[in-house]
């Protein structure tokens, strides 16, 4: 008999949701990367209007599906997706102001609608997301979409698969064999183990294509991997909504929006990526174009040397529209041979969309197992099982039972972990409880958990694929803070022999 019933390589958005949905059905999940978890992910949002804006005029139906996939996650991830109204500024060169209307009252309409805000005109004149623009740009048009902590999705995946039954393994090589079963030798922190996988899934994102050749089959998708550049900057607008600025130049639309709690995000500039994928960078040009278009629309000036630049990596199917989102099945590809154990491959899709197709995924593979229909759709997230009063009520409660949590901490950790955080405060009267503070609000007993619950081994673990700290991070601090888990993991590998983690 083999020890798992389902190995999903790669655990990245898409990854971590297949795992969760599979153990939530009774399968027997291994969940593998041979990095950290989202290693291949950030903070910067992927959001559908911006996409529908850029899209093809008849790919526009396209988006259905898309559309209402954001009341789903705004219903059971209150936490990690939440409501953002953007202002959009209609500008000569990329489309008219009477097609951008056309486009957002079909993004309206498309899908079902309970908890976003329909579209708008705004006369910018006389409001309050008019009083940071140059005053030039006088209308524009205000609508809602859904904004993912693209960086704690994953992971709360991770965590609900877990606390399900899956078995989680970061930072593990393989060796792959095919017959009757698949056949995984895992080796991890110089530790072997070789274990029976009945079918395998690879949603290895950036990587899909060359873990496809390592595991003997010719790649099933043409792969094109796009470098998106954005720039973090002090905030120049004093309101929680965002805005999203045409670029005449570039036949672009960049996302300017809250980011922390003074500063704001700015981007996408894209480009195929070339050279090493592993660790992009933006390029000067991107980063400067970047500050030149803020410094059109707003009047508060952005400075090029006081911005903090980064650059992700995203794989996205070579045929079709860009921006549109295809249908599930045309990212799916089931390779069953006679005699040989099934492979699922997987092309990744954005973050917001990653429940649906982990859900299509276990769809296909249905056949090979007998577990319980599909449930994602109407059943909480780790974290997002929030009383009513949603977010702000879950922080304002923080601050009735924590009173030494500030305002913006509370909401926070709120806006990150959802009812789990608990698990970090508890127990704590005083600030002091908390343990040592390192750079920004983060304590020693907020590390200790993402140790001890979410699979975080370093520092560069916490402040980018666990929270958006690093930025507010001084090297010194960011030392500080390795040293602190180092010390750490060397006092729970005493404590465990065996050296594998709570999940392991």
């Amino acid at each position: 008999m083999a020890d798992f019933d389902l190995a999903v390589i790669g655990a990245g958005a898409t990854g971590a949701a297949i795992a969760r949905d599979a153990a939530g059905r009774g399968i027997r999940v291994l969940l593998l990367d041979r990095n950290d978890l989202s290693s291949g992910a950030s903070f910067a949002p992927d959001m559908l209007v911006r996409r529908a804006l850029l899209a093809r005029r008849g790919a526009i139906g396209r988006f259905r599906a898309a559309l209402g996939e954001r009341e789903v996650m705004l219903a059971t991830a209150p936490h990690l997706a939440r409501a953002q109204r953007i202002v959009l500024l209609p500008q000569e060169g990329n489309h008219s102001a009477l097609e951008l209307r056309a486009r957002l009252f079909a993004c309206d309409h498309l899908a079902r609608r309970r908890l976003l805000a329909a579209s708008q005109t705004l006369n910018l004149t006389h409001h309050l997301y008019g009083t940071a623009l140059r005053r030039q740009f006088d209308f524009g048009f205000a609508y809602s979409d859904c904004r993912v902590d693209e960086v704690r999705l994953p992971v709360a995946n991770a965590r609900d698969a877990a606390d399900r039954g899956a078995v989680v393994h970061t930072r593990t090589r393989l060796h792959i064999e095919r017959g009757a079963d698949w056949t995984l030798v895992l080796n991890a922190r110089g530790r072997r183990q070789s274990v029976q996988v009945r079918v395998l899934v690879n949603a290895a994102g950036a990587s899909l294509n060359d873990t496809a050749a390592r595991l003997g089959v010719k790649p099933p998708f043409a792969i094109r991997l796009v470098k998106e550049s954005y720039i973090v900057a002090k905030r120049v607008f004093d309101h929680d909504g965002g805005y999203l600025l045409p670029d005449r130049l570039h036949r672009r639309y960049v996302l300017a929006l809250p980011f922390a709690e003074e500063s704001m995000l700015l981007g996408p500039a894209e480009h195929d990526a070339a050279g090493d994928t592993r660790a992009p960078t933006p390029a000067a040009a991107d980063i400067a174009s970047l500050c030149a278009l803020a410094n059109h629309y707003f009047r508060r000036a952005i400075e090029l040397d006081h911005v903090t630049p980064f650059a992700r990596i995203r794989a996205i199917p070579a045929a079709g529209c860009r921006f549109a989102p295809p249908a599930p099945h045309r990212l799916l590809h089931l390779d069953k041979p006679r005699g040989l154990a099934p492979l699922l491959t997987v092309c990744d899709g954005p973050a917001l969309l990653a429940r649906g197709l982990a859900q299509a995924a276990l769809e296909k593979i249905a056949r090979f197992f007998a577990g319980a229909p599909s449930w994602t759709a109407s059943t909480a997230l780790a974290g997002g099982d929030v009383a009513p009063g949603g977010l702000d009520g879950l922080a304002k409660e923080a601050e009735r039972r924590w009173p030494f949590l500030s305002p913006s901490r509370a909401r926070r950790l709120a806006s990150s972990y959802g009812s789990r955080l608990t698990q970090i405060l508890r127990g704590a009267t005083q600030a002091g409880d908390l343990g040592e503070r390192f750079g920004a609000d983060l304590t020693a007993a907020e590390i200790r958990y993402l140790m001890r619950e979410e699979w975080a081994e370093t520092a560069d673990d916490v402040l980018w694929r666990r929270s958006a700290l690093g930025t507010g991070f001084s090297p010194s601090e960011r030392d500080a803070l390795a040293r602190f888990m180092a010390a750490e993991s060397a006092v729970s590998e005493r404590k465990r022999p065996d050296g594998r983690g709570a999940d392991g």
